[in-house]
């Protein structure tokens, strides 16, 4: 052998190497996939409670701004929720405008054409919305008189605060709670303790 010559052994990658590589591929996928699926859940359940702070400021404005009585009516929703009004919300509007105990009465007060519907995958809602003290599926809802005060049906039994829960179907672990004050105000509850916390 010439001496400057360097002879260099072409080496590949073994077969376990290639196997380990892909195990710890498959690994990484399987671990931000679940990360996204959790992500896309709470970002569902956060943005239900802001949709729901959203629309009962809304009303509660409109309610005072036009001297009119109306609420915010919660259908049926979640598991086994059934029925035309499954999965969805509306505005109403109070017939005789001064009432004060504001409740929807079906046939005599007047819907809002538009209507929100829960976030669904295949047949049923992802999210659940449920009232202190309203076990699902039921409808509850929440109206305020042209003075701003609120009236909630069922009524509560503890009083106000009154706490709205908006779960994710597959992981009850994931919770927000919307707070819905005596004066009508709302807000998504953040480390205060008005609610219970999961």
């Amino acid at each position: 052998m010439a001496a400057g010559q360097v002879i260099s052994a072409r080496r590949g990658f073994t077969l376990l190497e290639l196997m380990i590589v892909v195990a710890i591929g498959a690994i990484l996928a399987a671990l931000s996939a679940s990360a996204m699926s959790s992500a896309r859940k709470i970002s569902r359940v956060s943005g239900e409670a802001r949709l729901l702070v959203q629309r009962l400021q809304t009303v509660r404005a409109n309610a005072v701004s036009q001297g009119a009585a109306q609420g915010y009516y919660i259908a049926q929703n979640g598991p086994g929720a059934g029925g035309a009004d499954a999965n969805t919300a509306f505005v109403f509007y109070k017939q005789v405008p001064t009432t004060t105990s504001v409740a929807y009465v079906s046939g005599t007060d007047r819907r809002d054409t538009s209507r929100d519907t829960l976030p669904l995958g295949g047949t049923g809602s992802l999210v659940v919305v449920t009232g202190a003290g309203v076990a699902q599926p039921a409808d509850f809802q929440i109206g305020f008189d042209m003075n701003g005060q609120v009236t909630v049906t069922p009524a509560p039994g503890g009083g106000f605060p009154y706490c709205l829960q908006v779960t994710d179907v597959v992981e009850p672990g994931i919770v927000r709670w919307v707070i819905l004050f005596n004066d009508g105000t709302v807000k998504v509850q953040r480390n205060e303790t008005w609610c219970p916390f999961p």
